[in-house]
C-alpha cells in the first residue's frame, strides 16, 4: 500500500514538472514573440541610413553595398554582416555600423588614400599607396593618372605589375609627399630627372625630382599654387628649383 502512495505521488511529480515545462516553453514563446512584434513595429523602422567617412565613394554605392534600406527593423541590423559586405570593395580599408535608437544606422569608413591610376590597354588601374589593385575601369577616375608608365598585369587584391618599376615607385613617392602635403596633381610624367606634375591641364609644374619633393614637403610649391588659385590662373608653368626656389610663367 505505502509503495502504491508513493508510486501515485511520483507520477503525480512528474505531470507538475512536465506542466510546468510546458508552461516555460509557453511562455519564453509568448515573451519571444512579443520582443518580436516590439521591435517591428514601424516606431523601429529606418528612416536614415548616415554615411560618414568617404570622399571617393558615394553614399549611394555604401548604402547599396551594405544592403540596408529605409523600411527595414532596425533590429535586423547585424552590424557585424554589414560591415563584411562593405568591405568587399577595396577602396574601405575600414568600416564601423552603429544602429542609432530609435530607427537609424550610422555607416562610419575609412577608405584607402594616395591612389594613383596607370593605363592598362584601354583600360586604367586604380592603386593604392602600396601598389595594390583596387579597380580596373573603363573610365579615367578623379585620381592621379600616371603618364610613360603601363600596367602588365592586374588584378584587384594584388600588387600591380608595370612595365616600368624603378620609374613607378618615384611617381608613387611624389603621389605619397602630395598627399600628405595636402596638394593635388591630375597628372604625373617623369622622365629621367625631369619631373612634370600637372595641377590643371594647363598648368604645369616642370623641376628635376629632388627638388620637386623637396619643394612640396616645404610648402614652397604650395603657397605658390595657392597664390595662384586666389587669383583664378590656371594656366602657366611653375619652374621648381632648388633652394626652396619656385617660380611661375603666365
Amino acid at each position: 500500500m505505502v509503495n502504491e502512495n508513493r508510486a501515485v505521488r511520483t507520477v503525480r511529480k512528474k505531470k507538475r514538472r512536465k506542466k510546468r515545462y510546458i508552461l516555460r516553453i509557453f511562455l519564453i514563446i509568448l515573451i519571444c514573440a512579443g520582443i518580436y512584434y516590439v521591435t517591428h513595429i514601424d516606431y523601429f523602422n529606418i528612416t536614415g541610413i548616415a554615411v560618414i567617412g568617404n570622399k571617393e565613394i558615394s553614399d549611394e554605392e555604401i548604402r547599396e553595398l551594405s544592403g540596408l534600406h529605409t523600411g527595414d527593423s532596425l533590429f535586423d541590423v547585424y552590424p557585424f554582416f554589414v560591415q563584411k559586405k562593405i568591405r568587399n570593395n577595396l577602396y574601405i580599408a575600414d568600416v564601423n555600423v552603429n544602429r542609432k535608437l530609435p530607427n537609424e544606422v550610422e555607416i562610419i569608413v575609412a577608405e584607402r588614400s594616395g591612389k594613383a591610376q596607370v593605363a592598362f590597354g584601354k583600360k586604367y588601374v586604380v592603386t593604392d599607396n602600396e601598389g595594390t589593385v583596387l579597380e580596373v575601369s573603363d573610365k579615367i577616375r578623379k585620381v592621379t593618372l600616371i603618364k610613360g608608365i603601363e600596367a602588365q598585369e592586374a588584378e584587384t587584391g594584388r600588387k600591380i605589375k608595370v612595365n616600368d618599376a624603378d620609374a613607378w615607385k618615384r611617381n608613387m613617392e611624389i603621389v605619397r609627399v602630395m598627399e600628405e602635403n595636402d596638394l593635388y596633381f591630375k597628372k604625373i610624367r617623369i622622365k629621367g630627372e625631369n619631373v612634370k606634375a600637372y595641377i590643371y591641364d594647363k598648368l604645369v609644374c616642370e623641376g628635376k625630382y629632388d627638388d620637386v619633393i623637396r619643394n612640396i614637403e616645404n610648402d614652397a610649391l604650395k603657397l605658390v599654387v595657392y597664390d595662384l588659385y586666389q587669383k583664378g590662373i590656371e594656366k602657366g608653368v611653375i619652374n621648381i628649383g632648388s633652394n626652396n626656389y619656385c617660380s611661375f610663367t603666365p
